[in-house]
């Protein structure tokens, strides 16, 4: 039987794999792009309320900008995240540096071409539900992986910037839906 990819937003029935995904990040030492700070939360339940406040202008916290949590499943285990932030070129830090998706892969099913296929099929969802043309993704020059992702998927190099944090060169990215 061929494995069942496909998208879901955040529901109680996969907090056990969100935990498993934590877990197997943090042992990995891997930073949690798009997951909506899912490392400084034990409990899942408190991150999904969290997650909840970027969907709304209401509840926004300030100085931040919309964001809406997807997971990656597949046959019901969480195989990938990726955060839209449909805003992302009216916020000065992400059009700069962070782009319109940020996303990530569980680190035991990297370098399978999840990643290539999650983005993919995310970007039919950025032009119909978000009503975008193109997008923004950035990857640290170094994120060999991230890198190809985003080429796989028709990403056309911009430009370069030092991201301060870290002294480390950031790669901009265009896709055109």
């Amino acid at each position: 039987m061929m494995a069942e990819y496909y998208f879901s937003r955040i529901e109680k029935q996969y907090y056990d794999s969100i935990m498993q995904y934590r877990n197997e990040m943090l042992e990995s030492n891997s930073t949690f792009d798009g997951c909506s700070s899912l490392d400084k939360y034990e409990d899942i339940e408190k991150w999904h309320l969290n997650c909840n406040l970027f969907e709304s202008v209401y509840t926004l916290p300030p100085g931040y900008s919309l964001g809406f949590e997807y997971l990656y499943l597949c046959d019901d285990e969480v195989v990938g995240m990726i955060n839209m932030r449909p805003d992302a070129l009216n916020h000065p830090y992400l059009k700069q540096f962070g782009g319109h998706i940020g996303y990530s892969i569980k680190p035991s099913k990297r370098q399978t071409g999840i990643g290539t296929k999650m983005l993919k099929e995310f970007l039919p969802i950025c032009k119909d539900i978000y009503k975008l043309d193109k997008i923004l993704i950035t990857c640290l020059e170094e994120n060999i992986g991230s890198k190809k992702i985003i080429i796989n998927n028709g990403g056309i190099f911009e430009s370069s910037v030092l991201y301060n944090p870290t002294d480390k060169k950031l790669e901009r990215y265009w896709i055109k839906l």
